[in-house]
């Protein structure tokens, strides 16, 4: 029986690890799409900024005349609009929110792995709270 109740526990063990893994896969890609969407954002509107500032302060950089007001405001308004359209897309694909629910349950996957291996709680006890995470955090498991 106690055999029985280990090879339980060290089953649970390796697919609260493998399920960790998964999750820490997912949370590096959108770490990354993170920090790029808030980079390219920050970079585009600053230089829209910049440019904006530079041209009241100086006139049009591109030259002089009609012209060079023409590409200068097309390139201010370039540089906005690609801001927008990466803070839009930021939010659209709901980044951060997406990023949370990795890290809560990544918690709750360590918490259950503490459980197991810490404080020797039965396997039998913890396997509805294992089905309880996958049901509450099923899209980050739907290719499994």
């Amino acid at each position: 029986m106690q055999a029985q109740i280990q090879d339980q526990k060290d089953n649970l063990i390796n697919m609260l690890q493998e399920k960790k893994l998964k999750i820490e896969k997912i949370a590096k890609r959108l770490r990354k799409k993170n920090t790029l969407y808030i980079t390219l954002s920050i970079i585009a509107s600053t230089l829209a900024t910049l440019l904006a500032g530079l041209t009241a302060m100086n006139g049009p950089l591109a030259g002089s005349g009609p012209p060079a007001w023409k590409i200068t405001c097309g390139a201010v308004a370039g540089l906005t609009a690609f801001a927008g359209i990466t803070t839009g897309l930021h939010q659209r694909l709901s980044i951060p929110e997406r990023l949370s629910k990795c890290y809560s349950c990544a918690g709750r996957l360590n918490a259950l792995e503490l459980a197991l291996t810490v404080f020797n709680r039965e396997p039998s006890e913890l396997a509805q709270e294992y089905q309880d995470i996958t049901s509450t955090y099923s899209e980050l498991f739907l290719d499994d």
